[in-house]
């Protein structure tokens, strides 16, 4: 297995541990909020992988929406225009004294039948989710090209002229029933059988069903990142679940689904933030060389620019920061190259990040994280960062020791 297919899986599988979890209670705190998180996962669902194939599928052939013959029950005089329903006619004639009238059902032509109207419902709840998701993300999330392509696709598909009947008589409020769903599922059209594929996934969800849960997460969360965010994405995932079990605290996640000004997830009193500057940022007194850098390029009408950790953990309670984690995925370069790279950066952020005198201690409960590469701390005369491969961090309680130092507790 690759090394990309094993930062997929090891992220999917902690996404999993994490929202089967929702029903469980440990000690008197419950793990999670299931009303926030089931709507954070149908927000997931919105621009998963059968949802955007469904979209996908009806822009390329729009044609495909078929009208479906259906029946409508009218009354006239001597004129069968469908087949006729001698029970009401006999009725009808009673109650009327019309002897050559005839009550018949008569067949049209329409879009407002079961497959379209299940294919409506989906289109328009997709369509719902991915404008609020829209709207939750800052100017830097990495899922906003994405999420924007996705909200163009849903307002071209509702230009489509034969969906426009079916979308405006469609209510979110109700359901279609399962006659509409095994319709769709066995309809001859493709399209249809996405849509009914992209509806029983969201019951899926609905009902905390793991296949479901890791499908989503791997099509909607994980596979829309570049492979050194999906990286960034297991370590921080990894940090969050290690703090939880080494503090106590419980997990909650804010991914894809929150401020994004906000953290990528909470665990206790820690909270982990993600590619952010964060308020706790107060900018060092520049070295020389730094000056000569901001100067010489104010010549050219650039600003010199703030560099961003990957990822900061904040002590809530303390509200200061605990750790820096500075992140590499490696593609073409040296493992030592990476971690001197990355020690200097961590270094360079406790200037900005540590108190007074703090600068040591935050670099010894700070963590450098390698997707691959092997270096072995041989000396303590300095204070230096804690380091961890993608191997180490797989494993269980492969950060307990980094997690530990964090929390103020004896290392393992």
């Amino acid at each position: 297995m690759s090394i990309d297919a094993a930062i997929v899986d090891y992220s999917a599988g902690l996404l999993l541990r994490y929202f089967r979890g929702g029903a469980l209670i440990e000690g008197d705190v419950p793990r999670l909020d299931k009303r926030r998180d089931i709507e954070v996962l149908k927000g997931h669902w919105a621009v998963s992988k059968p949802v955007r194939a469904l979209v996908n599928h009806l822009l390329e052939r729009p044609h495909e929406t078929q009208a479906l013959l259906a029946y409508r029950e009218r009354v006239d005089d001597a004129v069968a225009r469908g087949r006729i329903d001698a029970r009401k006619t006999w009725l009808y004639r009673q109650q009327t004294g019309l002897p050559s009238a005839l009550v018949t059902h008569e067949p049209v032509r329409s879009f407002n039948t079961g497959p379209n109207m299940l294919l409506a419902w989906v289109l328009r709840e997709a369509a719902t989710y991915t404008a609020r998701l829209v709207s939750w993300q800052g100017s830097n999330s990495p899922y906003l090209p994405m999420l924007e392509l996705a909200q163009t696709q849903m307002r071209q598909v509702q230009k489509i002229e034969a969906l426009r009947e079916p979308l405006k008589a469609v209510s979110l409020g109700q359901r279609p029933n399962g006659g509409a769903v095994r319709d769709s599922s066995r309809a001859r059209r493709p399209l249809y059988r996405k849509a009914a594929e992209a509806y029983r996934l969201l019951q899926g969800l609905e009902h905390g069903n793991a296949d479901a849960i890791e499908r989503v997460a791997r099509s909607a969360l994980i596979a829309p990142l570049e492979d050194w965010r999906r990286f960034e994405l297991a370590v921080g995932l990894g940090v969050g679940e290690a703090l939880s079990r080494v503090d106590g605290g419980p997990l909650q996640l804010h991914l894809l689904g929150s401020d994004s000004s906000g953290p990528m997830l909470t665990a206790g009193r820690f909270a982990v933030y993600w590619q952010q500057i964060t308020k706790y940022h107060t900018p060092a007194p520049l070295e020389p060389s730094e000056i000569a850098i901001r100067d010489a390029l104010a010549d050219y009408g650039i600003a010199a620019g703030t560099e961003r950790p990957d990822l900061i953990v904040v002590d809530r309670l303390a509200d200061a920061v605990a750790a820096v984690v500075e992140v590499k995925y490696i593609a073409g370069d040296t493992a030592t190259t990476r971690f001197r790279e990355a020690v200097a950066q961590v270094v360079r952020y406790g200037r900005s990040y540590a108190p007074p005198g703090g600068t040591a201690p935050l670099l010894e409960r700070s963590l450098v994280a390698l997707s691959s590469g092997a270096q072995e701390r041989t000396g303590h005369a300095a204070a230096a960062p804690f380091f961890a491969n993608f191997e180490a961090i797989s494993r269980p309680h492969g950060l307990d020791a980094w997690a530990a130092a964090v929390a103020g507790h004896p290392v393992p």
